[in-house]
């Protein structure tokens, strides 16, 4: 299968498979792992989350997954999101339903996707969706130290309209490589 070149270090696969609704597949771990070994025998090597898939726990299936075959990590290439809130009793530090991309939710919520994830990096961390109360200067200090410590590989945004796209790029010191 052909890929899709991102970045000089960064291809997807063509097929990108989500996480959105893992927890209504109702498989258990073996059925998972069987699931993502055939979807990379197939060439289906890029894997959709975010942090808050699953009412918070699509990432902790997946990484279970990673946990009991963690030579799968090398073949994959994981993608995940953050910057909405809402209640949920798997997520109870959120209090209400709301887009939150200050330099504290990006950085609890990447720590708490490599964790749930099982993995000591994301290739790819995407803004979900525009917060009309972004603060990019903030965006910017957390992206710049989750670069810097190797734990997100590379940035984008998910939902963004091109001037928002620009807006916030105007003001990073690493690339947003998609929109």
């Amino acid at each position: 299968m052909n890929r899709i070149k991102i970045t000089n270090d960064l291809s997807f696969s063509q097929i990108i498979h989500g996480w959105w609704r893992a927890e209504y597949w109702n498989k258990s771990l073996n059925e998972r792992i069987e699931f993502v070994e055939k979807c990379i025998n197939k060439g289906i090597t890029t894997f959709d989350h975010a942090d808050i898939y699953g009412g918070g726990i699509a990432e902790e299936l997946f990484g279970e997954v990673l946990k009991a075959k963690p030579e799968i990590r090398e073949k994959i290439e994981i993608v995940t999101k953050c910057g909405i809130r809402f209640i949920h009793p798997n997520m109870p530090k959120n209090d209400g339903h709301y887009y939150d991309t200050s330099y504290e939710h990006i950085m609890y919520t990447v720590e708490k996707s490599l964790k749930g994830l099982n993995t000591d990096y994301i290739d790819l961390l995407l803004i979900h969706r525009p917060d009309m109360y972004m603060n990019p200067e903030e965006v910017n200090k957390a992206f710049i130290e989750l670069k810097d410590s190797g734990k997100v590989k590379n940035f984008g945004v998910s939902n963004f309209l091109p001037e928002q796209f620009e807006m916030l790029k105007s003001y990073l010191d690493v690339p947003l490589v998609v929109n």
